[in-house]
């Protein structure tokens, strides 16, 4: 395949030369202007966008056990857990909540949130915290941060989201924009210093992300980038360079694609997983955890991360093509197979 002419290998090259300019702080002592020495950050930095925020590579996506309905005290060790290894981007949204069957009631809706809140009300300023609305209206929106601030014990948010951007034409975005649409509300949030950044997230399709940044300057968007996503309608190709041009905040998720990246006899491992999007030029990535064993050894994979060379990334892609359709269930290939638990997002 070529890219505008170029070879793959030539297309990563020059993507990923923008991760090399965002750099990754050290995790040795540095020394400030002052002369004190700074302790050093558990997990290397990137600027989030043009937020003026530091971020680590690995973030939390507050999802998996954090949002289960019935398990607050393991969601609470989570999250504590997350901020004590030097975790200080977490994401939620409204949405989020379920209990674990293909059943979802509104009632489970906001479990999440309700869950990082116990934390947040002890522990909100250690971290940049992100939140999503999935209503298209003013003011349905307008309600929804309302509970958002309620679930998570706190005055503000970092981000607002539009949550899970889709398809369906023109009609769609339009509602968006419109004198009565969500992004009045994400407007008037800001101005009211409710929120301080906004955002949009999406793991269907790039197109209509893309089209929705170049009319409103968001600050960051949140989109599906793993090892599988070159072989079907392609974030990497179609929203990664023009957000990069725009210099928004970049954050990856479904790095495992819940868990099936290691079916099939074990595609990738969780290192390769996330070595591969974090060469892309991300500010971070959002993985939802079972565990707190899952939740070191990200850890340390993220402490330990090296680049890749564009042969290590192609290499990476080819080992998952046999199995693409199967991994990329969130753009609509396939349907999750009956008692399907995997929760690593």
């Amino acid at each position: 395949m070529r890219y505008n002419g170029k070879t793959r290998q030539q297309f990563l090259k020059e993507l990923t030369a923008h991760t090399a300019l965002l750099g990754a702080a050290s995790l040795a002592p540095e020394q400030s202007h002052a002369g004190a020495i700074r302790k050093p950050p558990l997990i290397p930095q990137r600027p989030l966008g043009n937020t003026g925020r530091m971020v680590g590579i690995y973030s939390l996506g507050a999802q998996a056990t954090v949002e289960q309905v019935g398990m607050k005290d393991q969601a609470v060790e989570i999250v504590n857990r997350c901020i004590n290894l030097g975790i200080n981007y977490i994401d939620t949204s409204a949405v989020y909540g379920q209990n674990g069957t293909a059943k979802k009631t509104p009632e489970m809706q906001g479990t999440s949130e309700r869950h990082v809140g116990e934390v947040m009300k002890t522990r909100r300023n250690e971290v940049y915290l992100a939140t999503k609305t999935h209503d298209r209206t003013y003011d349905g929106s307008m309600r929804l941060l309302e509970k958002s601030l309620k679930n998570l014990q706190t005055d503000h948010i970092d981000l607002w989201q539009i949550h899970n951007i889709k398809g369906g034409g023109k009609e769609n975005i339009d509602q968006i924009f419109a004198d009565d649409g969500v992004l009045k509300a994400l407007q008037k949030a800001r101005d009211e210093k409710i929120v301080t950044h906004l955002g949009i997230t999406g793991h269907a399709d790039p197109d209509p992300m893309r089209t929705i940044i170049e009319r409103f300057p968001f600050d960051c968007a949140l989109m599906a980038l793993n090892a599988a996503d070159k072989h079907y309608n392609p974030f990497i190709e179609k929203l990664i360079p023009t957000a990069v041009e725009k210099n928004m905040g970049i954050i990856g998720m479904k790095i495992p694609a819940r868990d099936r990246i290691f079916s099939n006899g074990g595609i990738i491992t969780m290192k390769e997983a996330m070595s591969y999007t974090l060469t892309l030029p991300v500010s971070t990535i959002i993985v939802g955890l079972d565990n707190i064993a899952e939740l070191e050894e990200n850890i340390r994979i993220a402490q330990e991360f090296k680049p890749l060379s564009e042969e290590e990334m192609v290499a990476i892609e080819d080992k998952v093509k046999p199995h693409h359709e199967h991994l990329m269930f969130y753009k609509g290939l396939s349907k999750w197979p009956k008692g399907w638990s995997g929760n690593n997002v």
